[in-house]
């Protein structure tokens, strides 16, 4: 039996490493902690209504898996108006693979890749996020910035309308913490970016963070991207806001349809 092996060990490539597992087959995921990989930015917050008329078949295949590999907890978060909204959540901490080997994967074949001077033989699935383009020319692949912060204690969840277009949340992703995101995902990301983030925590209490999340989202043009490249290798990229649903569809379509 073939070991995966995967290049990213975000969202994406952990998913699919821990359903790999699940169904009896051995994964390997290399990782080498790039600045700006989204994942551990990643709220971990979904709900069927976020994913648009288009991704809606993903939102129904991931389910079951996430369903089936993790506790799937319910926040819920108060309104201006004093309204409640419950979405589901899984925090990116139990999702994303503990101990990756760190090493910086140079070279990618069919069924194979090259890692720390070494040669290794299986499956491969490249889940590189904003990375991912450098192993498939032509994808066009891109990076939108957005940063998240941390505040020290537990705060009441709450999601406040900023504007017409965005949604601040605030909830406890990780204990002892309140995590904070308005949502910006830019192109171009500057310090002004984090000043407005900055001022829209205030109008929900939140002063003086203790941490900063900062992350580029991997984009694709015409949108999610799953496709073999090769007879044994695969890439996914493009999860947007949505790398815990997109992930895990994925993830499944690669287990139980691809690796034969």
């Amino acid at each position: 039996m073939s070991t995966l092996f995967i290049v990213g060990g975000g969202l994406f490539g952990s998913l699919a490493a821990a359903y790999t597992r699940h169904k009896g087959m051995e994964a390997v995921v290399f990782d080498c902690s790039c600045a700006g990989a989204a994942s551990p930015a990643a709220a971990g917050l979904f709900q069927e209504k976020w994913a648009a008329r288009r991704l809606q078949p993903y939102y129904h295949h991931a389910l079951p898996l996430l369903e089936r590999l993790f506790p799937i907890q319910h926040i819920s978060l108060t309104g201006d108006d004093g309204s409640t909204e419950t979405l589901l959540f899984i925090p990116p901490s139990a999702i994303l693979e503990p101990q990756p080997i760190r090493q910086l994967v140079t070279s990618v074949g069919d069924g194979w890749l090259e890692a720390g001077g070494q040669h290794y033989e299986g499956w491969v699935y490249i889940a590189a996020g904003i990375w991912s383009g450098q192993f498939l020319p032509g994808l066009e692949v891109y990076g939108k910035a957005g940063a998240a912060f941390l505040f020290a204690g537990e705060r009441e969840g709450r999601i406040h309308q900023a504007d017409a277009n965005r949604q601040c949340l605030a909830f406890v992703r990780d204990r002892g913490t309140t995590y904070f995101s308005d949502g910006t995902a830019e192109r171009v990301y500057t310090e002004e970016h984090d000043r407005l983030s900055l001022r829209r925590a205030a109008e929900m209490g939140l002063t003086e963070p203790i941490g900063r999340l900062w992350g580029q989202r991997p984009y694709v043009p015409r949108g999610p991207f799953f496709q073999r490249i090769a007879s044994r290798t695969w890439l996914a990229t493009g999860g947007r806001k949505m790398g815990t649903i997109l992930g895990a569809s994925f993830a499944r379509q690669l287990v139980e349809d691809e690796l034969r």
